[in-house]
C-alpha cells in the first residue's frame, strides 16, 4: 500500500493539507496491519489503552509518565519547542526509523528526523496515536506526550 492509499494518506499527500515533498513521502512506508497489530498490541492492555476502542482510559494514563504537558499544537513558537524535546528524547532511544501507530490495524515507519520536523502533521489526524522508538514508546493523547513501556517484545 501506498502513503496516498494509506487511511491518513490524505494528509500528507492533498494539497488542502500538510503536502509533503516526494523526499518526505519516500521516509515514510505503511506498515502490514499484522506488523502494525504486533506493534500495537506491545504497548496495549485495557488498562490504559484498550486494544479495538478509541478512547484512551484517563485512569490509566495516571500510571504514566508525562513527558510533556502540552505540545502547543497550532502555536508556532510552542510546536518548535516540541520538535526539540522530539528531537532530543527520540535520540535517547536509538536513531533511525520509528513506527507511528495510529490503531491497531495502521502504522506508518517514518524517519526520526521527518516524524520530529512534522509531528503535528502527523499526531493531527488521531486524537491518540503511539509512537515505537525500539525499546521505549510515547503515546500522544489530546496534545500530551506519556512513556510507555513495552508490554511484549515486538517480535513475539
Amino acid at each position: 500500500m501506498e502513503v496516498k492509499d494509506f487511511e491518513y494518506g490524505f494528509r500528507f499527500t492533498d494539497e488542502n493539507y500538510a503536502l509533503f515533498s516526494d523526499r518526505e513521502l519516500s521516509e515514510m512506508k505503511v506498515v502490514s496491519e499484522g506488523e502494525a497489530s504486533i506493534l500495537w498490541c506491545s504497548y496495549c492492555d485495557n488498562k490504559v489503552i484498550p486494544l479495538c476502542s478509541f478512547a484512551v482510559k484517563d485512569e490509566g494514563l495516571a500510571t504514566l509518565l508525562l513527558l510533556c504537558a502540552d505540545c502547543g499544537w497550532g502555536e508556532e513558537k510552542s510546536e518548535k519547542e516540541t520538535t526539540v524535546f522530539l528531537k532530543e528524547t527520540l535520540k535517547q532511544y536509538g536513531e533511525g526509523d520509528i513506527f507511528v501507530c495510529y490503531s491497531e490495524k495502521e502504522a506508518l515507519r517514518v524517519s526520526t528526523e521527518l516524524f520530529c520536523d512534522k509531528w503535528s502533521d502527523f499526531c493531527y489526524p488521531s486524537d491518540y496515536l503511539i509512537i515505537d522508538c525500539g525499546n521505549k514508546g510515547l503515546l500522544y493523547y489530546e496534545d500530551r506526550l506519556y512513556l510507555l513501556e513495552k508490554l511484549v517484545a515486538a517480535d513475539e
